[in-house]
Order: C-alpha cells, then sequence, then structure tokens
C-alpha cells in the first residue's frame, strides 16, 4: 500500500511537462524572450547598470591605447619617450581595475538573482495543489530549481550586460576607425554584417534545442531518482539491469539533445572566429596597400589594427553569449512553465484563538453534505459514468467521537481524508467544519486544527526531533520524549536527547514500518490538534503496539477522531462507523447495529474473524 491517492485515486501515466501543465488547468506559457528576462532581470537593473557604466569605462581607457601606440610608431626616432610608456601602462592598469571591478559586480548580482529566482520558484512549488503535484516527477521539479536556474544564472546575470558593454566597444571602434580609414572601415563594418546576420539565423535554432536538452535533464532526474527510492525493490525482483536500461536510455536522449546544442554553439563561435581571421587577413592586405600608397601610415595601420581586435574580441563574446542564451531561454521556460500553475488560495486567516473545547454533543466537527468528487486528470470523464470516486456522500463526524471509515479497497475512504484536509475541492456538495463551508476558511487555519497521520507515514530526512516537531515548532525536550513515550517508541530507562537526535535517513530508510507510523502518530499527539484524522495507522504495527494504539485514541478525550481501518478489530469500539462501498455510504451505525444490519460490514466483520 502507498499513500492517499494511489487508494482510491486512479493514477494517469506520466505527463510531459506541457501536458501537466494543461491538465494542472493552467495554460503551457509561450516560449520565454528577451522580453521575460527583461521583466525577471528588472529587481537588478541598479546593479546591472553599475556593471555597464564601469564596463563602458574599462572600454573608453582601452579605446584610447591604440591612439598613444600609433603616435608612439609615427613619432619613433630610435627610442619611446618614458611618459609614453607611463601614459600605456596607466591605461592597462585602469582598464584592468575597471573590468576586475564589473566583473565582481556581475558575480555577485548573479549569485542574489540565482537566490531570488530559487527562493520565489521555492515558495511557488510548496503552494501547488497536492494534484498537481502528485501528477508531476518530483525530480524534475527539483532540477527547475537546481540545474535550471543554474542555467539561467550564468547567462542571464552576465550575459546581458556584457552584451551591452560589447555593444559600446563596438560602437566606440568603429567610430575610431572612422577617424582613420573609411575604406578599411567600410571592409570591416560590411563583413562584420553579414557575420551578425549568419549568427542570428542560426542562434534561433538555440531556444528550442536549450529546452530539449533541459527537459532531457529533468527526465533523467525523474528516472535515477525513481530507481534510487526503490533499490530494496528493484534488487530483490533482479530488475536492476532493466532500470539501468530505462536511465541510460533517457541519458542518450540527454546526450542526443546534447549534441545538437553543442553543435548550434560550435557553429556560432566557429564562424564568428573564422570571419574575424579572415578580416583581420583583409584589413592587413588592404592596409598595406593604403600604406604603400601614402594613404595611411604604419601608425595608422597599426592603431586600426588594434580597434579592429578591440571590436574582435566582443563581437566574439556576443556569438559565445548569444548561443548560450537560447540554452538560457528554454530554461527560463520551464521555470515559468511552474510559475505558470495557479497555487492554492487561501481566505483571510480566522482569528488566531484557539477553537472552544467541544463536548460530544456539539454540532458536528466536520459535515459532508451530498458530496460528489472525481480526480480532475481523467481525461474523458465528463463522457464517463463510472470515474466517481465518492457519489452523493452525507456524513457527519461528531465532535468529540471516534468515528471510523470502513470498507474495501477503493471504496472511497483515503479520498474522505483528502477533502477534509482541502487537498482536493468536492466536485459536487458541500465540506463544512464546525458549521462554515471550508472554502470559505483558511486552509492555513484550518490545517492547524488538523492532525492528518497518512498511511504509508512518511518521515522526513533529518533527525526524530526534526520530525516530530513539524506540527508543534515550539515543543520542547521533554514533551518530545513523552510523546515518543506514548507510542512505546521509547521505554522509560532509554535516554530520549540521544534519541531525537538520531538520524532516520533518507524517507525514513533507517526506521521499521512500525516504527515510522508510531514517529506519525507521536507527531500527531505532540500538535494537540482538536481534530485526528488516522489513514489506516495500524497495517505495520504488531499486536501490541496496535492496542496501544487502540488505547490512545480510547483516551482520546474531547478531541475528534477519524480513523479509516481496514482491520476491524481497531475500530469496533468506535462511536459511530461508516461502511463506503464504490463511493457510496450504505451503512453508518455501532459495530453491533452494524452486525445486525450491514450485509458488506457482516462479511468484513467474518472474513476476519471477528464476529
Amino acid at each position: 500500500m502507498t499513500g492517499t491517492p494511489v487508494i482510491d485515486q486512479p493514477q494517469a501515466p506520466a505527463a510531459s511537462p506541457a501536458a501537466a501543465s494543461a491538465q494542472s488547468g493552467a495554460p503551457a506559457p509561450r516560449p520565454a524572450g528577451l522580453g521575460d528576462v527583461l521583466r525577471i532581470l528588472r529587481p537588478y537593473r541598479a546593479r546591472m547598470v553599475l556593471a555597464f557604466v564601469l564596463g563602458s569605462a574599462s572600454t573608453a581607457f582601452g579605446a584610447l591605447q591604440p591612439r598613444v601606440v600609433a603616435s608612439a610608431v609615427d613619432g619613433f626616432q630610435g627610442s619611446v619617450q618614458a611618459t609614453t610608456v607611463g601614459f600605456l601602462v596607466g591605461l592597462l592598469v585602469l582598464s584592468a581595475v575597471f573590468t576586475n571591478a564589473q566583473q565582481l559586480v556581475m558575480e555577485r548580482s548573479g549569485e542574489l538573482f540565482a537566490f531570488d529566482t530559487r527562493e520565489r520558484l521555492i515558495r511557488h512549488l510548496f503552494t501547488l495543489p497536492i494534484g498537481v503535484l502528485e501528477r508531476r516527477d518530483r525530480a524534475d521539479l527539483v532540477s527547475r530549481v537546481t540545474t535550471d536556474i543554474s542555467q539561467l544564472r550564468m547567462v542571464m546575470s552576465s550575459g546581458i550586460v556584457e552584451l551591452a558593454t560589447s555593444v559600446v566597444a563596438v560602437v566606440v571602434s568603429i567610430v575610431m576607425m572612422s577617424l582613420i580609414d573609411w575604406t578599411l572601415l567600410a571592409l570591416a563594418v560590411v563583413t562584420i554584417v553579414v557575420a551578425l546576420v549568419v549568427i542570428v539565423i542560426i542562434g534561433r535554432r538555440t531556444a528550442p534545442a536549450g529546452l530539449r536538452l533541459q527537459t532531457a535533464m529533468g527526465t533523467l532526474a525523474g528516472a535515477v531518482t525513481r530507481a534510487l527510492g526503490s533499490m530494496r525493490t528493484i534488487r530483490a525482483t533482479v530488475s536492476a539491469d532493466r532500470e539501468v536500461g530505462v536511465a541510460v536510455g533517457e541519458a542518450a536522449t540527454v546526450l542526443k539533445a546534447g549534441y545538437a546544442a553543442a553543435t548550434l554553439r560550435a557553429a556560432i563561435q566557429t564562424f564568428a572566429a573564422v570571419t574575424i581571421q579572415v578580416l583581420l587577413l583583409a584589413i592587413i592586405a588592404v592596409g598595406a596597400m593604403r600604406v604603400a600608397a601614402g594613404s595611411l601610415t604604419v601608425g595608422e595601420l597599426s592603431a586600426f589594427i588594434m580597434y579592429l581586435m578591440l571590436m574582435a574580441a566582443p563581437i566574439t563574446l556576443c556569438a559565445g553569449i548569444f548561443a548560450q542564451l537560447g540554452e538560457a531561454f528554454g530554461s527560463l521556460h520551464r521555470v515559468l512553465e511552474v510559475h505558470a500553475i495557479e497555487g492554492e488560495r487561501d481566505v483571510e486567516a480566522l482569528p488566531a484563538a484557539p477553537l472552544p473545547q467541544l463536548a460530544a454533543s456539539a454540532p458536528a466537527v466536520f459535515a459532508l453534505a451530498h458530496v460528489s468528487f472525481r480526480y480532475p486528470q481523467a481525461p474523458d470523464s465528463a463522457a464517463r459514468t463510472d470515474d466517481w470516486v465518492l457519489r452523493d456522500v452525507s456524513v457527519d463526524f461528531r465532535a468529540g467521537a471516534t468515528t471510523a471509515l470502513v470498507g474495501p479497497s477503493g471504496a472511497g475512504k483515503s479520498t474522505v481524508f483528502a477533502l477534509l484536509e482541502r487537498f482536493y475541492e468536492p466536485t459536487e456538495g458541500t465540506v463544512r467544519f464546525r458549521g462554515e463551508d471550508v472554502r470559505h476558511l483558511s486552509r492555513l487555519e484550518l490545517r492547524r486544527q488538523v492532525a492528518y497521520v497518512e498511511q504509508d507515514a512518511p518521515v522526513l530526512s533529518g533527525t526524530v526531533r526534526d520530525n516530530l516537531v513539524l506540527g508543534a515548532h515550539t515543543a520542547t525536550t521533554e514533551q518530545c520524549v513523552d510523546a515518543l513515550r506514548q507510542v512505546n517508541l521509547l521505554k522509560a530507562d532509554d535516554d530520549g536527547a540521544a534519541f531525537l537526535d538520531c538520524q532516520v535517513g533518507e524517507g525514513g530508510e533507517l526506521l521499521s514500518g512500525g516504527e515510522r507510523q508510531r514517529l506519525a502518530i507521536a507527531r500527531a499527539l505532540l500538535a494537540g490538534s482538536p481534530v485526528l484524522l488516522l489513514d489506516e495507522v495500524t497495517s505495520n504495527l504488531d499486536s501490541n503496539n496496535e492496542r496501544l494504539v487502540q488505547d490512545l485514541v480510547a483516551s482520546a478525550g474531547e478531541q475528534s477522531v477519524v480513523v479509516i481501518a481496514h482491520r476491524l478489530s481497531t475500530v469496533v469500539a468506535a462511536d459511530s462507523i461508516v461502511v463506503l462501498d464504490q463511493g457510496r455510504v450504505v451503512a453508518q451505525g455501532t459495530h453491533r447495529e452494524l452486525m445486525e444490519t450491514c450485509a458488506l460490514y457482516r462479511e468484513l466483520a467474518h472474513h476476519q474473524l471477528i464476529a
């Protein structure tokens, strides 16, 4: 058995990101472009302007050097004046200082950009509806937080500024070259314009290639994570070779997508480099002829070539950035795709005061009124009549009482819990909490009133204490130890403080199934919520610990308890037992009443030999 959705929810095959986005009800975003880049970089515009100014200053100091060299060459008379050498050294130092300052500003801005982008994405991920998260590959979502944003950080933070600075360097170089020789300038400009047109044509193909590469990497992460999380099952079924084949197949897809992206990058960078080399040779040849004709001095030709190199460096850099921008747009598309999915919306929070104590005679703490439900991912649900998980369910859960939900697997029991926790909203009907429609209440405040122990009792990586205080962040060591002793995870003479600091392993793999369930129950007890939801919490417990849980439930006092149980022995003493079958309530009453009036309950009891 696995968690809530597997029991009652028909599972759909893994969907592509675009398909999953469509299933979530949010349209898939258009491919990311420069406008999206400028929008997400808007909070950092002051830093980017500073980096641009520093880069422009560095370019200006670099642009003065060829003029000094030209004067030194044309005026050379056997030695170079010390003032000229000092001036050149000064220009070099100033250019280096401003370049270093620009790089520092861009690198720090890049780190801040990556952090802010990750923070926003993480916060949004934690608000996505449970149904969306259950249909998504978790490893693929993680890759968007890590790999995709790293790709964005490398290009978006510095790439845009360097592009702008490169434009300044090119413009300055062209202006300075125009003061030297218009013929050589025309040759240089025509060649560079042709090169830029070709680079843009090739570069347009980098965005789709980058998106395919990043998507393939997310799928690979999902395949490896899936296998590592089920390694015991894989080895026990001698399926390692098959799973390795699946992962390697996804890696091959990444390789193919990587080859395509690398080919485009290489084409752009190679074309840019070859164009600059050809242009340099042409300028030297034509310039030599103009020097021989007396139209140009040797110093001016030297200065022109230096300006050409000053212009060539940013052009080559721009070619590389342009190629990487395509891949970054692919990463940005994947990030924006997640942001396009609408998160859970909450109304204004309920008052902070705790709920009053509720007597057994008080109104129902939860009530379902004519509730029907079907999971949203069924693509043809409108045309089917058999995909309803719940059908016209009306049931009250009395305050201060213990109510049990029983029935065959797939009857809809865990779906009822999902509706009480507002992981999903009913397709039809109303769920009420203390008489109020839950849609008018804050999800956060509602969930603070409910402690939920899931069937598979998931455990978070970390320590025992980390898991215990999830619902009671201010709990003391003594309170934690007392909760552990209530569920028999600690004996009276055990060192509770040492046990609290024990690591549980990834997913609680260092604990047995029974220990995970008891830890989850202890967490719920420590939270002290007025309502306790227990989803088949004795499935991994031996008879002694099962009796312990029964005693804890029986001693819940005025706490309202709702229990899902397949083992009827755990709920025979419940105040009320609701029998579900095929999404409908077929009977409700005490154990004795149901044994007399409900054939399905009587059959379940006979099969478990508790009649």
